[in-house]
């Protein structure tokens, strides 16, 4: 019998030791994503283009290398596209972050408030990674992402990401450089 059938959710089985000689199994709920208003599924086509465009990203990518296939596959299953119009906000500073963005087509400025007025802290584009400061440390966006011109981007939940991440400490760690590399870019560009 599977150790995990105890509740009505879908759920993995988690080895966790043998403590006193005996096997420990705990019950990991998998709790299915819904797609959020404003987002679709990925149709077959753009599934293949996807895969072709992420191929392409992850070899210029120091932290999409660093997946293995496997784990890239469930990351790129995980996603939904969903588009922006010129001048939507994408993620709004001090909102909690529960998303993270891969820009596939568009470009969006990256900027955040200060007392001295606005900062824009970089511009971006295909390719780019946003919003996985707040979906890694948890702390609420610490800037606001605008769209520049029409984006199309894949977006994945963060509790997606985390279950890649609790598979992969090595990519972990490279979010980690990335989240403190941005931090320091961003004290640099507010105190000028």
């Amino acid at each position: 019998m599977n150790p995990c059938n105890r509740v009505g959710l879908p759920e993995r089985a988690v080895f966790s030791g043998r403590p006193g000689g005996r096997e420990h199994w705990y019950a990991e709920a998998v709790r299915p994503s819904s797609i959020p208003m404003g987002g679709r599924a990925l149709r077959p086509e753009e599934q293949a283009a996807l895969v072709e465009e992420m191929t392409a990203i992850v070899e210029h990518s120091h932290l999409f290398k660093s997946l293995d296939a496997e784990l890239r596959g469930e990351l790129l299953e995980s996603g939904y596209v969903t588009s922006y119009e010129a001048g939507d906000v994408v993620f709004r500073q001090g909102d909690p972050g529960e998303l993270l963005i891969l820009v596939m087509r568009g470009r969006v400025r990256v900027e955040t408030a200060t007392p001295g007025g606005t900062v824009q802290l970089a511009e971006l584009g295909s390719g780019a990674c946003v919003g996985e400061v707040s979906v890694l440390t948890g702390a609420p966006r610490t800037a606001t992402v605008v769209a520049i011109d029409a984006v199309d981007a894949v977006a994945f939940a963060k509790h997606r990401i985390e279950r890649i991440l609790d598979r992969s400490p090595k990519v972990r760690k490279i979010l980690e450089s990335l989240v403190d590399l941005r931090a320091r870019d961003t004290i640099e560009k507010i105190i000028g």
